[in-house]
């Protein structure tokens, strides 16, 4: 009897080491929290992303607790904002950086202290190891110069508005637009660095539109910046198509602009499918499944008036019923 007792003491013994083991190291996605911290959370493209990070981190179990910088100019809240998640403690941090250069410090405190981080779209210009998933800046603005070329037949003035230059995207979109434009000596591009706002589109293409009244087309780098440069165009007295605007994405109401015929087309990807992406990353990461450093690249593509109810959107819209 006493060896019988003996003998399952001993399997018991094996089987709750057994369980230690197998646990060692695994991390159920339902006891983390995972910050989302975004540069300028009033961007529509901001919102939609939303949608992407919130739902997968619900699929997953996961608390999301979202940060917005309000703005791309606001580097030292962000900041701040990283700085607080350090001192309350957090599982993981999706991060799209105001400044590239500006917020280098605190990123690389998070990586010091092991914090795992997914730098998703808007980079930070840390050396050190880190998971990216990023848009091709280069292809997004070759993409809209392709298009501008082609139906201007090589020539005309065009206005480029790449967004804000301390931003490492906004610098290669303009760089992707600027070495194929310059192929097409007819081809006069007109560069003004903005913040990506509704106002400061509509202001700034007022002004050009001013001092050059044959311009031919408008390239932008957000939805809110195509929003501003499309009330120009109609302020102007131009009529739809008279001015091409290109520009990326379709929320803010992108889509209804391009059937009345104010927008050209745009430059899609599918950011909710990113934002998704991101989430299951650093889950990933956190649970020592995926290990920096590593970068993911997604696709982008062109759609105009013709292809608008043609692509497969699922990646790219959320419900209507949702918002933030």
């Amino acid at each position: 009897m006493e060896r019988k007792r003996l003998m399952m003491m001993f399997v018991f013994g094996i089987l709750v080491a057994g369980f230690g083991l197998a646990g060692e190291g695994l991390v159920s996605a339902k006891d983390l929290q995972i910050a989302v911290m975004v540069p300028n959370g009033v961007d529509p493209y901001f919102t939609a992303k939303r949608y992407g990070y919130e739902k997968e981190c619900e699929k997953l179990g996961a608390k999301m607790l979202f940060y917005d910088a309000g703005g791309y100019a606001n580097v030292n809240k962000q900041i701040g904002q990283v700085e607080d998640v350090l001192q309350r403690g957090i599982d993981g941090i999706i991060f799209g950086a105001t400044s590239t250069d500006g917020t280098v410090p605190v990123i690389d405190k998070v990586i010091d202290k092991k914090i795992p981080l997914v730098i998703d779209n808007l980079d930070s210009a840390t050396k050190k190891p880190v998971l990216r998933i990023m848009k091709n800046g280069i292809l997004v603005g070759q993409l809209r110069a392709v298009y501008i070329v082609d139906r201007l037949k090589g020539s005309g003035k065009v206005l480029l508005l790449p967004g804000p230059s301390a931003v490492t995207l906004c610098q290669e979109e303009y760089q992707g637009f600027i070495t194929y434009a310059k192929h097409f000596p007819g081809i006069k591009v007109i560069t003004e660095w903005t913040a990506s706002s509704p106002d400061a589109g509509m202001k700034t293409v007022e002004g050009i539109l001013q001092a050059n009244p044959d311009l031919k087309a408008i390239a932008t780098f957000s939805p809110p910046l195509t929003v501003g440069a499309c009330k120009a165009v109609q302020a102007s007295g131009a009529k739809p198509g008279d001015i091409l605007v290109v520009g990326q994405m379709l929320d803010a109401g992108i889509d209804d602009y391009m059937r009345k015929g104010w927008v050209s087309a745009t430059v899609m990807c599918d950011h909710i499918e990113m934002a998704r992406e991101a989430v299951r990353m650093v889950v990933r990461q956190i649970k020592g499944e995926l290990k920096p450093p590593q970068l993911v690249l997604i696709d982008h593509y062109l759609v105009d008036r013709d292809t608008l109810d043609k692509f497969e959107k699922s990646g790219s819209s959320y419900p209507k019923e949702w918002r933030r």
